[in-house]
């Protein structure tokens, strides 16, 4: 049984939550991570260009991007692969 996940299963996850837009509290609490983990991994998906963040009510929100959909249906897709062996 697994019970490190890879830095990929970590970024997937959050990508599967900010497909609602949400506040980093939600991505702490839905990814299972540390606050300062989800800056980092925030940080790193932004540059990259995987989400977004915009401002709504004066709260930082962040979101999926179109690039970030196609990365996580390709993981996913690849993911499935994986599992079929």
């Amino acid at each position: 049984m697994r019970d490190k996940r890879s830095r990929h299963e970590v970024m997937v996850a959050i990508l599967e939550i900010v497909a609602e837009d949400v506040n980093i509290t939600r991505i702490v609490y839905g990814a299972n991570i540390n606050f300062k983990m989800a800056q980092d991994y925030i940080r790193h998906l932004t540059e990259i260009g995987l989400i977004e963040s915009i401002s709504k009510e004066g709260k930082v929100i962040y979101r999926i991007t179109e690039k970030g959909k196609i990365f996580l249906k390709k993981f996913l897709e690849l993911a499935e692969l994986e599992f079929a062996r």
